[in-house]
């Protein structure tokens, strides 16, 4: 477990930016998968950012998205995918057949589930990047999920759903459920980037890296990976 902490919000977009690019010089061809949520907002704008000043040549790497609402079209600005795409994929150069993105719209959702599995069997992840919700969620991965589950079809709990409020305009508007790729599947990332910022996630982040390893607290299975990087600003590693 590395763990590197930022003074400022600025430092901390930076730093994660600048581990993405590593492995994109590193490794040109690279597999990464790229979460939503406010986490990673400045850090894709960085990325872009590092692209136009370093001239970094991204279009030979491969991205996934970890997770995606079920019922939002790829086109809903709401969504996962479209967040993404905007945020960081478009702005880097990357070309729509280098984009993979779980079907929230699938009439079977099980069978899209299956389909990305397959894909991600094809496509082997070097980097996870993921930033850790206020309950503890990797992904839409809620506490009490099981540890041994690949791509799934899920409800979201009520505190992702309070928590995403704000963005949606009101409870009633988030979607119920989501797609995510499963822990089992994060876990056979070769890399892992794990992403906190603001002293709302200090608590987490304390009971995720340090408490006992259990599906109260899906992140704490983290512990577990051979290769863990966690970047922080000062709000969020306050408590360790």
């Amino acid at each position: 477990m590395r763990i590197i902490v930022e003074d400022t919000e600025e430092q901390f977009h930076i730093a994660a930016a600048l581990e993405i690019a590593k492995q994109i010089v590193a490794k040109p061809d690279s597999v990464i998968t790229f979460a939503g949520g406010e986490t990673t907002v400045g850090v894709h704008r960085e990325l872009a950012q590092l692209r136009r000043q370093w001239r970094i040549d991204f279009s030979k790497m491969k991205a996934f998205t970890l997770d995606e609402y079920v019922g939002l079209s790829p086109d809903d600005p709401r969504s996962v995918s479209y967040r993404i795409r905007h945020q960081v994929l478009n702005p880097i150069g990357l070309q729509s057949d280098h984009i993979y993105m779980p079907d929230g719209m699938a009439e079977d959702l099980q069978q899209a589930c299956t389909v990305y599995d397959r894909l991600l069997d094809e496509h082997p992840v070097d980097l996870e990047i993921l930033g850790i919700g206020s309950n503890g969620h990797i992904g839409f991965n809620e506490p009490g999920t099981p540890f041994h589950l690949d791509t799934h079809v899920i409800h979201l709990a009520s505190h992702t759903t309070q928590d995403k409020a704000g963005f949606f305009g009101a409870v009633g508007s988030v979607p119920e459920q989501g797609i995510t790729v499963g822990i089992r599947r994060i876990m056979r990332s070769k890399q892992i980037l794990l992403l906190a910022k603001g002293k709302g996630k200090s608590e987490i982040i304390r009971q995720a890296l340090m408490g006992p390893i259990t599906t109260d607290v899906p992140a704490s299975v983290l512990q577990l990976h051979p290769s863990l990087t966690i970047i922080m600003d000062k709000a969020a590693a306050e408590l360790l």
